[in-house]
């Protein structure tokens, strides 16, 4: 049996129904969570170089915010982004991506390594395990607009050094995170929303040579303000 097809079919005994039980609809390899705008999502992701009965698998989970899923649509368009349409939000869209960390990784590996159907059945054992140690319960915490601005508000203020111990992933780094925090709390504008942005605007990049990443940092803050402005010029139509 193919590694995939194993593992698949051993996630039915436990993991599956550890997220029916939260909440979760969808299909292997992705289960999708609807908590108000925001969704929550968990992804099995296959290795590059499956073949046969062996396999290497990571679980992926994030939290997708129209704010963020926005931004993304607007960042990506010249290159061909077709939005998601509702339902088929995936990890890449979430404003905080994180990794189901084995609770014994191997060597600081954070994905799991199977060759038989006995290997698929002890992965899917303890990815369940590792869901219900606590890492499910914070995903659902982060579907809470409030805990996830808490938590985003915590990893933008700490010292760059430290920027990594934070369990979520960003994919140029620090600068991600600001910009997560930025277009997060561009929903409400406001003092704290202002500060957000003039940090953007006021960021300079490491490498000068990446001047492409400078330009996505100034976009950002533009793209924030705009959307604040108009989200406040629409509450204020609501209530005129």
């Amino acid at each position: 049996m193919r590694a995939r097809d194993s593992l698949k079919q051993a996630l039915r005994d436990d993991f599956v129904p550890t997220l029916r039980a939260a909440g979760f609809k969808g299909t292997y390899p992705t289960w999708r969570l609807h908590t108000g705008d925001t969704v929550a999502v968990v992804t099995v992701l296959a290795g590059q170089y499956n073949e046969g009965t062996y396999g290497t698998f990571e679980v992926m989970m994030s939290v997708v915010t129209p704010a963020y899923k926005e931004w993304l649509e607007a960042k990506y368009l010249r290159h061909g982004w077709k939005p998601r349409k509702p339902g088929r939000e995936q990890v890449w869209d979430g404003i905080a991506r994180m990794t189901l960390t084995p609770l014994n990784p191997r060597d600081g590996r954070h994905d799991w390594t199977i060759d038989s159907v006995a290997d698929a059945q002890t992965a899917a054992r303890q990815m369940t395990e590792t869901l219900n140690a606590d890492q499910l319960a914070n995903l659902l915490r982060l579907t809470d607009p409030a805990e996830l601005l808490t938590d985003l508000t915590a990893i933008t203020n700490l010292p760059l050094t430290k920027f990594r111990d934070n369990r979520w992933h960003w994919d140029t780094g620090r600068p991600d995170a600001l910009i997560a925090h930025a277009v997060l709390l561009s929903d409400h504008g406001g003092p704290e929303f202002d500060a957000a942005c003039e940090r953007l605007e006021r960021w300079e990049n490491p490498d000068p040579h990446l001047t492409g990443l400078t330009r996505h940092v100034a976009d950002a803050a533009q793209w924030a303000r705009a959307r604040a402005a108009r989200l406040a010029g629409e509450r204020k139509a609501l209530t005129s």
